[in-house]
């Protein structure tokens, strides 16, 4: 009989402590997954914070991934052992040869590339991949290595690399949404991307003399442009005062033109009387820059004598 009063207490609050099992709390920054027996159901797919419950197992399983923290992960050299190879570690050095990649134009380059990303799905996440974090590792490095091989190694040190970034990060993301690996990539940044150290002094000359060159043709152009300006100037001044010169010597023509008409016909009046004013005012005119010379000899006279008058218009 107390067994039986025994049984009748434990069974429910046994059974009441397995169905309580089930309550979970979800932190902030995190997001809750209910499997019901393995398969997920559209509303148990994110689970938002708080206080929470689920069937207990085996009915039902909880993950809570977290979907607000940046996460990192790096493609091509670690800057672990790119620090060794610094060092001249010979092991690191052939260690590191796996991690190569190949540029268009068959150059080695050791690259370094930081990938962040964060967790956009949690069910995918979960259970899309099955190591999600490698995925996107080996995704990026596929992507880049491809990005690399249609690039000269001068444009990959140079001018390429902001291009080469946002590339990689658009495709990657690409490839990951149809993988259904439920991340989301913020950001793919070349830390660093250098050729082997045993030649890097060369490609380091190759790089300074193109950079040496785009200078030179920038002060060619900036140069060109002076002088295209300065003439373009002096084209215009020209043509300003030729322009002014031209109607100056019209108006002057013209004036001439002008005066010789009216000239003309008032001689057509008078001829006689005008010919005479024409003769009195040009000897006005030319008169008084004459100098006159009288000179008196007298045949008698063994010498000459000879009287010069000048006479000159004040």
């Amino acid at each position: 009989m107390r067994v039986r009063i025994w049984l009748t207490i434990a069974v429910p609050v046994l059974v009441a402590a397995y169905f309580a099992t089930g309550v979970y709390f979800v932190q902030p920054g995190e997001r809750g997954v209910v499997r019901w027996f393995g398969r997920v159901p559209d509303a148990y797919r994110n689970v938002t914070p708080g206080l929470n419950y689920a069937l207990p197992w085996p009915w039902c399983r909880v993950e809570k991934p977290r979907t607000t923290d940046v996460r990192r992960t790096y493609v091509g050299l670690s800057p672990d052992r790119r620090e060794l190879i610094a060092q001249g570690d010979v092991q690191a050095i052939v260690a590191s040869l796996p991690s190569d990649m190949l540029t268009g134009d068959v150059n080695i380059l050791k690259v370094t590339m930081v990938v962040q990303y964060y967790v956009s799905d949690p069910a995918q996440y979960l259970f899309g991949a099955k190591e999600p974090d490698q995925l996107v590792r080996n995704t990026v490095q596929g992507v880049l290595i491809d990005a690399l091989a249609g690039l000269p190694v001068d444009r990959a040190l140079t001018g390429a690399k902001a291009k080469l970034q946002e590339d990689t990060r658009t495709r990657s993301q690409a490839l990951l949404d149809r993988y259904g690996a439920g991340v989301l990539l913020t950001a793919a940044n070349l830390e660093s991307i250098d050729p082997p150290r045993a030649i890097i002094a060369a490609f380091q000359d190759v790089v300074s003399a193109k950079k040496d060159g785009e200078r030179a043709v920038d002060r060619a152009v900036a140069e060109q442009n002076r002088i295209l300006a300065r003439a373009r100037g002096d084209a215009v001044r020209i043509r300003e005062e030729s322009l002014g010169y031209a109607q100056t010597r019209v108006s002057q023509a013209r004036g001439e033109a002008a005066s010789f008409l009216s000239v003309l016909t008032e001689y057509r009046k008078n001829p006689k009387v005008f010919r005479q004013r024409l003769l009195l005012e040009t000897l006005e005119t030319i008169l008084p820059d004459i100098r006159t010379y009288i000179l008196d000899q007298k045949p008698t006279d063994p010498h000459t004598r000879v009287k010069i008058i000048e006479t000159e218009r004040e």
